[in-house]
């Protein structure tokens, strides 16, 4: 069925507001994550603004929102109890419910059939690509009747909400593991002050060439300023073969930290992760492989809390993107506990780690099974029974 038929299609402002520290969000498109909507890449605006933001529409629980330019393909279902505007470059479909589960749209909008058809009907553009909002009221979607459509919902739901306890699981894993970080360093006994330089072994990294496919689609993750934005680093939609890893980058052990040097998020965030696993990096970050007794837990945790610190060490002078040199951050100096006091607290928070951790690790399982199970489903190749019994036997 056409689009049209299924929802009603809004489109976004063409500008931007200005940026505020709270208020209103003002939506944006890098906050499509595989298919659910992260706040954390959204900014906020004033309520004058929200008001003049939102005269074309303002979303509402359950609109899908997407990307129609840039990220293509991109999207995400409006959660409740968000006060939101549209972004740049973001788009939004109000689904009519007496023909379309609102679920399901995402999925099917998520699903083979309609990626293909956005990559076939995309306007190619100089410089990026583009959804032309209004001719995609006529793009076709796959649909079947709507007691299925929630069924199939009802399928891949179960494996969405999974995933979601364990984002909030190892989110509030490392707040706590921070918050016991905060408090014991501030002890005047048992803690000393070191520079970061004396932590650990530092490693710059690089970038195979990209022209040789050789060098590419491997299975080691490729950590890079664009992809470092979990704490917790076993993954990466880039990787790279073993080739690729001795022409062009470096490769580090588990247990390595990497955080980004340059590049237009440290204008406002310091990206900083811990390695679960060998990886390759890309150049825009810095490696620090902790000495022996430096744990690297403590570590990561230890240049968690000094971000804001770290931040203003960032040169954004004369190039627009900001910049961390080593000799400014090198001379930084971190609490970390004595080897004779610290044993509890470090067990403490590596327990932490480890939990949230695990949680990440769990959601890439659920992903590929997620992400298995919708093309199948949504052309009907597999059963909604025969779904329901893969999942069961996922979660025992």
């Amino acid at each position: 069925m056409p689009i049209g038929s299924l929802a009603t299609v809004f489109d976004g402002p063409h500008a931007t507001p200005k940026k505020t520290e709270a208020g209103p969000w003002f939506l944006s498109i890098s906050s499509l994550r595989e298919g659910r909507l992260d706040l954390a890449e959204s900014a906020h605006l004033s309520e004058a603004d929200f008001a003049k933001w939102t005269r074309r529409v303002t979303p509402e629980e359950g609109d899908l929102l997407f990307s129609y330019e840039t990220r293509l393909g991109a999207a995400a279902l409006m959660p409740s109890g968000v006060r939101a505007c549209l972004g740049r470059r973001m788009g939004l479909l109000r689904p009519n419910k007496e023909r379309v589960d609102q679920r399901f749209l995402l999925y099917a909008y998520l699903g083979p059939d309609f990626q293909q058809e956005i990559s076939a009907r995309a306007v190619r553009g100089a410089t990026v690509d583009r959804i032309p909002i209004a001719e995609i009221a006529t793009w076709p979607l796959r649909v079947p009747p709507l007691s299925e459509q929630r069924a199939i919902a009802e399928v891949l739901g179960v494996l969405d909400d999974k995933i979601a306890v364990n984002e909030r699981i190892a989110d509030a894993s490392l707040v706590l593991a921070e918050a016991l970080y905060v408090r014991d360093s501030a002890c005047e006994q048992g803690w000393h002050e070191v520079a970061l330089l004396d932590t650990a072994t530092w490693k710059s990294g690089g970038t195979p060439k990209t022209s040789e496919a050789s060098y590419w689609g491997g299975d080691i993750p490729w950590i890079s300023a664009a992809s470092l934005k979990s704490p917790w680093l076993d993954d990466s939609e880039r990787r790279v073969t073993r080739l690729g890893a001795e022409n062009g980058t470096r490769l580090v052990p588990a247990g390595t930290i990497i955080f980004v040097v340059r590049g237009m998020s440290l204008i406002s965030e310091f990206r900083v992760g811990l390695t679960q696993l060998e990886v390759a990096f890309g150049q825009d970050c810095k490696a620090l492989i902790p000495h022996r007794g430096v744990d690297p837990v403590v570590l990561l945790l230890a240049l968690r809390s000094r971000a804001q610190d770290i931040l203003g060490l960032v040169d954004t002078a004369g190039h627009g993107t900001g910049r961390l040199g080593t000799d400014r951050i090198e001379k930084l100096r971190i609490k970390l506990p004595d080897r004779g006091t610290g044993t509890a607290f470090t067990k403490t928070v590596r327990s932490l780690a480890q939990r949230a951790s695990a949680a990440k690790r769990e959601n890439h399982t659920l992903a590929e099974l997620r992400n298995t199970l919708l093309p199948q489903l949504i052309t009907g190749k597999i059963r909604v029974e025969d779904a329901v019994r893969v999942v069961e036997d996922a979660e025992s």
